[in-house]
């Protein structure tokens, strides 16, 4: 069954879209592709800019760096990822 949607997917040209990066992710994904294209690294305050974005979005840019290859190292802990941004409630 998975097969045929596969194949089905294949023969009509069209493939799933992505999903669009959400406004936080979108502007860090702006700059970051900026800073790749100069042959720069991350800033410094990259950490802290990522912290003041909500979970969702810090995921996807997480992402989006690393793909880019511009985050190669410093582990992000789970609890760094999904913790609120500051004045942001956590969810029950």
């Amino acid at each position: 069954m998975i097969g045929a949607m596969v194949m089905a997917i294949a023969l009509s040209g069209s493939a799933p879209t992505e999903a669009a990066l959400l406004p936080d992710a979108a502007a860090l994904a702006d700059d970051a592709t900026g800073w790749l294209l100069e042959g720069e690294a991350l800033p410094p305050d990259y950490r802290a800019r990522l912290m003041r974005m909500p979970p969702e979005a810090r995921l996807q840019a997480l992402v989006f760096l690393r793909r880019s290859g511009l985050l190669t190292s410093d582990a992000w802990a789970l609890s760094d990822i999904l913790d609120p941004a500051p004045g942001q409630e956590a969810a029950p």
